[in-house]
């Protein structure tokens, strides 16, 4: 036998005594990841935190899946997952796809991200359900002469305060998740009764929201404390979280009310005119356009909030249109904001919301906390924070908490970077809500007695 035949010989030997990967059922795996996880993402020299329930739903895999750093605002989500014959368990996450794999013996999960460099690894050990709520969500419809809200309302089971609130969203006609809403469950947590609602014409709620002005919307915020004014648990103080445009709302709402405090989150203290020229003033800066696409946008601004509804009116908007295509800043427009007539003009968001909340902010007796983003473009701090100061002059001015988020955005969201310290020390700081949200939101309810 010649040295080739010996070494085929030697390498088939070889290849039979290879122990085949043994085949696993993917249901078994499931069986032994179902219930309950706690872990992380890493990266480097950095974690954050997620926790996940997996649970079998109409014969699929599924995974709750919990990234509280990014509550309030999102954070929860509920993704299939995948077992395959290898046992290799694959799932999407917050920050990309997950491959991994069970330690069955001491109850951890261990794998990584797809495509991540340096790698992003994760890291699950299972641990017990968690106690029972100590809250009730409560569905609820509440009446505004004609008009259904549809919502929910969160009662944590020990309250010592009283305290309730309502949820105002922003612009947009869409539904929110009212009975997982991620204010609510934040606030619920420190004894806090929220009040979260589906805004008219969307989700369970009746009427129209494409038509509604600011005045039905500030009345179903009124409509909501009238609620809770009326409700058998007696609740002592009522405020308002407005997000956004809803800090508007919350505004407006407060013309014919009194709340006992407002919270705004990156919601507005000038004009909506002037809010929307200072997003055009920054949105072009944020974005690097030209001086020329500049100059359209603020011109198209003028148009729309001002300009007489006439076919002039809308032949030069749609021309700037164009040019809004062409020079890159039609993605700072909203739809809203491109009329489809001459008729469509009036019917304008800025036209339907036309609002000034000087006068209510200058008259406004209780505590009033607001936040922002020092990255936000679309309600840049420095003109809203100057107002405030402004309008909550003299003895006033102790009612007034203004905070800046560092290097948070419009959602108050700040993005996933290394970060340079001093004598060389860096790390990694994953994508989240910036913490200063939550921290300053409980902080002033505990500060005024709220909780």
């Amino acid at each position: 036998m010649n040295v080739n035949k010996h070494w085929l010989l030697f390498v088939l030997t070889f290849v039979l005594v290879i122990p085949m990967q043994a085949q696993q059922d993917p249901a078994k795996v499931f069986d032994q990841i179902e219930g309950y996880w706690q872990g992380a993402f890493i990266k480097n020299n950095a974690h954050q935190r997620m926790d996940v329930q997996f649970f079998e739903n109409e014969g699929k895999f599924l995974s709750l899946q919990i990234i509280e750093e990014w509550h309030p605002q999102f954070g929860e989500f509920q993704i299939p997952v995948e077992v395959d014959s290898a046992g290799t368990i694959t799932m999407n996450t917050g920050h990309g796809k997950a491959k991994m794999n069970l330690d069955a013996n001491n109850l951890e999960i261990i794998g990584q991200l797809e495509n991540t460099a340096p790698v992003v690894y994760v890291h699950l050990k299972k641990t017990a359900p968690p106690p029972s709520d100590p809250f009730d969500i409560v569905e609820v419809t509440i009446d505004n002469s004609g008009i259904q809200l549809a919502g929910h309302l969160h009662i944590p089971k020990i309250s010592t305060q009283q305290t309730a609130i309502i949820v105002v969203g922003g612009r947009g006609c869409y539904p929110g998740s009212t009975k997982y809403d991620l204010t609510a469950k934040m606030l619920r947590e420190y004894g806090v009764a929220t009040l979260v609602y589906n805004k008219r014409g969307t989700g369970k709620s009746s009427g129209d929201c494409d038509q509604a002005t600011i005045e039905d919307l500030a009345s179903d915020v009124r409509a909501c404390k009238e609620f809770l004014e009326n409700h058998p648990n007696g609740f002592q103080k009522i405020g308002v979280i407005g997000s956004s445009a809803g800090g508007w709302v919350m505004l407006k709402a407060q013309e014919k009310s009194d709340f006992d405090f407002l919270i705004s989150v990156v919601g507005p203290s000038t004009s909506v005119k002037d809010q929307q020229i200072q997003s055009a003033v920054y949105g072009t800066e944020f974005y690097k356009l030209s001086e020329d696409s500049k100059t359209e946008l603020l011109n198209y601004t003028e148009l729309l909030c001002e300009a007489e509804a006439s076919e002039k009116t809308f032949e030069s908007i749609s021309n700037l249109l164009l040019k809004a295509e062409e020079n890159g800043w039609m993605e700072l427009l909203d739809e809203t904001d491109k009329p489809s007539s001459k008729d469509d003009i009036q019917n304008l968001w800025v036209r339907r919301h036309s609002f000034d909340p000087g006068k209510i902010l200058s008259q406004f007796q209780n505590p009033y906390l607001a936040i922002y983003g020092d990255k936000d473009w679309i309600v840049p701090y420095k003109e809203n924070v100057k107002r405030l100061n402004e309008l909550f002059e003299g003895e006033r001015a102790k009612l007034l908490k203004t905070v800046v988020a560092y290097n948070a955005e419009h959602g108050t969201e700040k993005e996933g970077k290394y970060i340079n310290m001093k004598n060389e020390h860096s790390y990694w700081h994953f994508f989240r809500i910036s913490p200063q949200v939550k921290i300053e939101i409980i902080q002033f309810l505990k500060d005024n007695g709220f909780i």
